[in-house]
């Protein structure tokens, strides 16, 4: 219940979050982007936690870890890309912080499923070859999209490669075991990865910095976020 109280109160607060960053209110934005990234990390907690027993926490003690560390990477992630409009002189080092955090936290991601499900000798050739078709895509559509990622080319594409690897073991990792927590954190990635297309815009394209674009932005990436965390009430 906790969870959901938490979730609830996280998307309550994305109203006056997207207000405030259209407005350009980047302190009180900032702030407020932090407090509901704590809500995502705390629904994660208490989802995982709140169980009426503590057995599925030793059971699944990887997994737990490995969406706790990602999400930790994820807050950290936000806060770098926000920094990079406060410290205009820094913007090219927040940004290369930004895309790491995240690209490290689809690893614990990978692990912590990896590490919690038998998916046979095939999962990780086919999360690589998934992951490696992505980044390529991501590569080789660049001006098909009107993207210029310029000196963020090689960081942008690893990230995606990562991030497609993860989305393709979470998926696996419902084919395999039919976990309904797989199931969940597969399309809490996905609306996590249609965050980014939307994010690939915003950052590296023209014309696309619009209100609207940052507002859907925002509720595909949190509803990611939160998505991901309740996929531990599965456990």
């Amino acid at each position: 219940m906790a969870s959901i109280i938490l979730t609830i109160l996280g998307a309550g607060l994305l109203v006056p979050y997207i207000i405030l960053r259209s407005k350009k209110n980047l302190l009180p934005g900032i702030l407020l982007k932090i407090l509901i990234s704590a809500l995502f990390l705390l629904t994660t907690l208490t989802a995982a936690f709140g169980h009426s027993t503590w057995e599925p926490i030793f059971y699944n003690k990887w997994l737990i870890f490995g969406v706790v560390a990602g999400q930790i990477m994820g807050l950290l992630g936000d806060f770098w890309l926000d920094m990079k409009d406060m410290y205009a002189q820094h913007h090219d080092v927040f940004v290369f912080a930004g895309f790491t955090s995240f690209l490290i936290g689809h690893l614990f991601f990978i692990v912590g499923i990896f590490a919690t499900y038998s998916l046979g000798p095939v999962a990780l050739p086919v999360a690589l070859g998934a992951g490696a078709v992505l980044g390529a895509l991501a590569l080789l559509t660049e001006k098909a999209m009107k993207l210029n990622y310029g000196k963020f080319r090689a960081i942008a594409v690893g990230y995606t490669a990562v991030f497609g690897a993860a989305i393709a073991v979470a998926l696996q990792g419902y084919l395999v075991t039919k976990s309904t927590q797989s199931l969940v954190m597969t399309i809490g990635l996905v609306l996590f990865f249609l965050s980014d297309l939307v994010l690939s815009g915003t950052f590296f394209g023209q014309g696309k910095k619009r209100p609207v674009d940052y507002a859907l932005n925002y509720l595909l990436y949190y509803g990611g976020q939160f998505v991901v965390a309740l996929s531990l009430l599965s456990l």
